[in-house]
């Protein structure tokens, strides 16, 4: 072999072995490339339980999300001083259907929290109308007119998917009370003015929250009842919201834990009759 070829030969091998850690930085199966491979940007890594069991346990660990769109529910008492006769002679003494502080507004709490537990986010309209009545020099029967502009004034900067008038019936004990599983609960009459043009959709709003509440206590609504025609009001505030009506809850003569039980009845229903079954 002559010089020249010799180091034709050792030039080649010097040359062999300084490109070879090249070549093979670039072979597919070479898990030491110094460039990785990228994940397209615009994709999102995912990582799943494996199992039924982890599934569980990441379901307990989320947090519970917000509702960022409640349900809201405005309550009022036009006819505040209302009471129930079981209820004040508790207090007083004496048997009466009428008191300034142990009446149906004096229940806002509880219905508050009963409506709460059931999801709905609910207000008051804390206006004691017989206190505006006495200042304004009206009589009862203008109860309605007094309580109008203070409802409408709040409806301008608030929004509610209910509004519930709530009152007693003057009835007595045995036609306002029914028995179910055992228990007592005052009986519910729906009141709608027939003589605006929300009517219908008061109607409607209300006919769903009947067959609700008796589908829970059968009996419990004795059902919708319109009003118009001389001697009534016939639109009760209500042309102020397509989904106000006005809810007798018991009589005269039913008790705390009767009136109670059935409130904790009308949250559920508000909850089943107009969010729970609207999200199925």
């Amino acid at each position: 072999m002559t010089l020249l070829k010799k180091l034709q030969w050792s030039f080649g091998i010097l040359l062999f072995f300084f490109v070879l850690p090249v070549i093979a930085g670039q072979l597919p199966f070479n898990k030491q490339a110094s460039t990785p491979i990228k994940q397209p940007e615009d994709k999102q890594v995912v990582f799943a339980a494996t199992n039924l069991e982890e599934q569980n346990v990441l379901e307990q660990t989320k947090e519970p999300e917000p509702d960022l769109d409640p349900f809201k529910v405005l309550v009022l008492f036009t006819h505040t001083y209302e009471a129930y006769e079981p209820m004040v002679k508790a207090v007083s003494g004496k048997v009466a259907t009428s008191h300034e502080t142990v009446n149906i507004m004096s229940l806002k709490d509880k219905i508050v929290n009963h409506f709460n537990v059931n999801g709905l986010k609910t207000d008051v309209l804390d206006v004691d109308i017989m206190k505006e009545l006495q200042a304004q020099g009206k009589g009862y029967h203008q109860s309605y007119d007094v309580m109008r502009p203070f409802l409408s004034k709040h409806l301008e900067t608030n929004n509610y998917d209910l509004i519930l008038d709530l009152h007693r019936d003057s009835l007595k004990h045995d036609l306002t009370t029914i028995s179910y599983n055992g228990e007592n609960y005052a009986k519910i009459a729906i009141v709608v003015g027939a003589e605006h043009a929300n009517y219908r959709w008061n109607t409607a709003y209300a006919e769903s929250l009947s067959s609700t509440l008796n589908a829970i206590v059968p009996k419990i609504s004795k059902g919708v009842i319109s009003k118009s025609g001389d001697g009534v009001d016939g639109r009760y505030n209500q042309d102020l919201g397509k989904q106000m009506m006005i809810i007798e809850i018991g009589g005269i003569g039913n008790t705390e834990e009767e009136v109670n039980r059935t409130i904790a009845v009308i949250g559920k229903a508000i909850s089943k009759a107009f969010v729970n079954d609207s999200k199925k």
